[in-house]
């Protein structure tokens, strides 16, 4: 019975990054700056780093774990899959320059010095991002945080347990708030600097500090997805067809509010406005974890990619799945319309990454997954 519930209580997690790969490798189908772009990059990434923030508070690992330990499960689980995909990625790419004589070996002497520097080929960025921003968090967390006590004080008193005073937990959530304004204006202050072109673009310090202002970002929207998850109960208790409808409007608003964003480029931090970014990135996500919990809503092809979003990442544009197919369709299918294209595209390649995945999974799990020993 417990098992159920926690699966229950999961759900609309994977279903929301089940909307974010979509969304990302429909972003990877038309790069162009377009409204739909715009709308796409409003969202598409923040929503994989607010989930990530929602489990962090879920799990509470931070909290319940020494820092050793917590470092090595995300090695385990996010660098380990990064480095084997990425290995996956060098072979491919190698075999087609041997056997098919397509691309050459300085692209992938490219690939090789992106993937050893954590620099990450194509949509492999996200990963070494995500490792460091989580790591960040965890040691804020950690720093101005509440401790090892119960963040519930209602439940410490039902269950007879001391815990702690209003007083201490308000201090607590204080100290915790700091640590996300301090992380904010640090992001804020590195992408000023980089906006206003303080430092000569493409030069020797440039792309490390896109690294690091991109990291500081995505550290942002954890914290949000961590600050959600903590007073996502006391939004429950308002009037649910209020909130569901307040959600709704947002999704439909974010469109013309994330126009000004004009092709937002996550991974180069070529943003327009990054105080818009936030904005239309975690109330967007709230948005979607909201109605996805509040309605239980349900969808297996959803959840589908959403537990599969890794591989799906590290696969689709990384690997020439998605180019290959764009190529194809367009050569080969009369244009019906530039959007209607991206649309049948996307739904080819996302037919082609169901039997992928489904191989990786049961032949080569060892790439998406540390091994576990044999007992």
């Amino acid at each position: 019975m417990h098992e159920k519930k926690h699966k229950k209580q999961l759900n609309y997690l994977d279903i929301a990054r089940g909307i974010g790969i979509i969304v990302v490798m429909l972003a990877h189908v038309d790069t162009g700056d377009n409204p739909l772009c715009s709308w796409i990059g409003s969202f598409c990434m923040a929503i994989f780093f607010f989930v990530s923030g929602a489990l962090l508070h879920y799990l509470d690992r931070w909290r319940n774990e020494s820092f050793k330990e917590i470092m090595i499960k995300r090695i385990k689980g996010v660098l380990y899959p990064y480095f084997s995909f990425s290995v996956l990625i060098i072979f491919c790419y190698t075999f087609m320059r041997v056997v098919f004589k397509r691309g050459s070996f300085s692209n992938i002497k490219e690939i090789v010095k992106s993937t050893v520097t954590l620099s990450g080929y194509d949509a492999m960025w996200f990963m070494p991002v995500l490792f460091f921003a989580e790591v960040i968090c965890v040691l804020l967390l950690r720093y101005f945080g509440r401790g090892c006590e119960s963040t519930d004080i209602e439940k410490s008193s039902d269950h007879g347990n001391a815990g702690m005073t209003a007083e201490e937990h308000r201090k607590g959530m204080i100290r915790e708030w700091s640590g996300f304004i301090l992380v904010t204006v640090l992001s804020l202050i590195c992408y000023c600097i980089l906006h206003y072109g303080l430092i000569e673009e493409f030069s020797d310090i440039w792309f490390p500090f896109v690294k690091l202002t991109r990291t500081l970002m995505s550290a942002v929207f954890i914290y949000s997805g961590y600050f959600y998850f903590e007073y996502k109960d006391r939004l429950f208790r308002l009037d649910k067809k209020a909130v569901s409808a307040v959600c709704i409007i947002w999704l439909i608003i974010d469109f013309p509010i994330a126009q000004p964003n004009h092709f937002v480029d996550y991974a180069f931090v070529r943003i327009v406005s990054l105080p818009l970014q936030y904005l239309t990135g975690i109330l967007t996500s709230i948005a979607i974890l909201y109605l996805g919990e509040a309605f239980e809503i349900k969808c297996r092809p959803l959840e589908f990619f959403g537990k599969n979003s890794l591989t799906m990442m590290a696969t689709h544009n990384p690997l020439p799945v998605l180019s290959t197919i764009y190529v194809l369709y367009m050569k080969y299918v009369p244009s019906i319309g530039r959007y209607v294209d991206d649309i049948i595209v996307l739904v080819i390649v996302l037919l082609v990454e169901v039997p992928i995945v489904m191989f990786i999974n049961r032949f080569l799990p060892f790439i998406v997954r540390w091994p576990k020993k044999k007992r």
